[in-house]
């Protein structure tokens, strides 16, 4: 028989309406075989509250807050350990800590209230969210705006891989639910506050009745879209779920870190720098670990290198992709050994696949390569976009497509690309719903090749 449950929690830290009412001292649970179980708070969090078992009874409960207090402290200080006494002579024994709030529960049947001024009660809860709740959430806002900021540049720099990606496409919904979980926590509060003042005045004291659902939604929703964001894709999945884990196994050794550190009596400030540090160092840790590997591992590529070849002491991919134009439709490639790789991104607004058939290194210089990109366009009002994303001029490449004769590639409109002024074997052609970009290695053009670069691409 287990003796402790952990539970999934979404209390507001200022909602002690809400804890003192659901599952502090709760959980009765009666069936054929058992009379009744009772589970008593003996760790609450700020997800994860760990519940142990005891004698079923009935208790009351009572949330406080001493607004000094810190979850770095290495003991209550003696302002906290003379409100424990003054409780304990009404009936009120000190159940658990959590940072500057304090939960207080009572075996009597009518137990005399801990808090009785209620302008007094309103001034404790905002000193204690000022210095515990209200920073932490002003800062994740800030962070998520910049994320939100951060994809808006992507989208103006790249619409074309923006729109096609799942991940940046799905982000962006994803940052605003997170950025509306954590705007609704403060501004609820701040709502909460200024009615709490005037009923304060009046002499009462104005229960927290926060919506619980609602934030859970909002959180449940942003990670939903995260995950969907990886669905299809084994490698990030497993990323994703690997920056999880690790993310989890940050704030457990930090937090184990800093409860050693509070038991053997460090100060506060080194528990702060300690814990702080190591927390930063973790993640560092983790986010440089997590790009070494997917630069040196290709863990976005899917599936993995058919084989691999050494060149000059280092270690190439081969892969043997299909591809809907080659070499081989265009001339005869001889003996050279090929690798042929495609990678494509989809969404239900656009396509992108790129394709590439490159010679292996050192086996067969001046051998004839193609690289091609071909753009899907689902969505015919975001063909404009799709267009002048393309044939943007590269100031700093100096290069521009310019209009060139696009009868002999089948094709509806096509450019050709200049850089600095003189013209390059990288052409554009444009179809109704299709755009694609060719880049020629060591194949001069001729009719015959550019109608059958036209038709596959076309129809590819």
């Amino acid at each position: 028989m287990k003796n402790h449950r952990y539970c999934l929690e979404f209390f507001a830290f200022y909602d002690h309406t809400a804890i003192q009412v659901a599952k502090v001292v709760a959980l009765v649970v009666e069936n054929e075989e058992m009379a009744a179980q009772g589970w008593l708070l003996e760790k609450p969090g700020n997800f994860l509250w760990i519940y142990r078992r005891t004698e079923p009874r009935r208790l009351h409960a009572a949330v406080t807050y001493f607004p000094t207090a810190s979850p770095f402290d290495p003991s209550p200080s003696q302002g906290e350990l003379t409100m424990e006494e003054f409780c304990a002579q009404d009936g009120w024994r000190l159940l658990a800590r959590w940072g500057q709030m304090q939960i207080f529960v009572s075996q009597e049947e009518d137990p005399v209230p801990i808090d009785t001024d209620p302008m007094t009660q309103v001034e404790t809860v905002h000193r204690s969210m000022k210095r515990a709740m209200l920073p932490g959430h002003l800062v994740l806002a800030a962070v998520i705006l910049w994320q939100l900021w951060f994809q808006l540049l992507q989208f103006r720099q790249g619409p074309v891989g923006f729109l096609a990606s799942t991940s940046s496409l799905l982000g962006v919904p994803m940052w605003l639910l997170l950025l509306l979980a954590t705007l609704y926590e403060i501004f609820f509060y701040f709502w909460w506050h200024r009615k709490a003042v005037r009923g304060a005045a009046d002499g009462f004291f104005l229960p927290v009745r926060t919506n619980r659902l609602a934030s859970a939604l909002l959180l449940g929703g942003a990670i939903f879209l995260l995950l969907f964001s990886a669905i299809g894709s084994r490698s990030r999945l497993g990323i994703l779920l690997g920056g999880c884990a690790l993310y989890g196994v940050t704030i457990l050794l930090t937090g184990r870190v800093r409860e050693m550190m509070k038991r053997r009596g460090a100060p506060k400030m080194a528990t702060m720098v300690v814990t702080i540090g190591l927390a930063a160092i973790f993640a560092s840790l983790s986010v440089w670990g997590m790009v070494a590997a997917t630069i040196r591992g290709n863990l976005w590529r899917e599936p993995p290198p058919a084989e691999t070849y050494e060149f000059s002491g280092h270690t190439f991919s081969v892969y043997h992709d299909p591809l809907p134009l080659t070499v081989a439709d265009l001339t005869a490639p001889g003996d050279v050994r090929y690798s042929t790789q495609a990678e494509r991104e989809e969404t239900f607004l656009l396509a992108r696949t790129r394709y590439s058939q490159d010679a292996l290194l050192g086996e067969a210089r001046g051998a004839p390569e193609l690289t091609y990109t071909i753009i899907e366009v689902k969505t015919p009002f975001l063909y404009p976009l799709c267009l002048a994303s393309v044939t943007k001029e590269d100031p700093l490449f100096e290069t521009q497509y310019r209009p060139t004769e696009a009868g002999p590639w089948g094709a509806a409109a096509a450019y050709q690309m200049y850089r600095h002024g003189e013209p390059t074997s990288w052409y554009l052609l444009l179809w109704e719903d299709r755009l694609a970009e060719v880049r020629l290695e060591d194949l001069p053009l001729t009719p015959q090749r550019m109608a059958v670069i036209g038709e596959k691409l076309r129809t590819a």
